[in-house]
């Protein structure tokens, strides 16, 4: 499944669990490249999103 295809929620989630990945892998270079494109991804769709007044 592609980042695209996740709610944004779900990416935020995701978000969390790749930050716990890194600090139990910190020198992990694939960990730390998995959650760059999830951040990537992240925030190009609260771009995307109307933002709340």
């Amino acid at each position: 499944m592609s980042h695209s295809d996740l709610s944004t929620d779900a990416l935020r989630q995701s978000m969390v669990e790749q930050l716990m990945r890194i600090m139990g892998l910190p020198d992990d270079e694939s960990v730390a490249r998995e959650a760059d494109e999830l951040l990537l991804a992240l925030d190009a769709r609260l771009d995307t999103e109307p933002t709340a007044a």
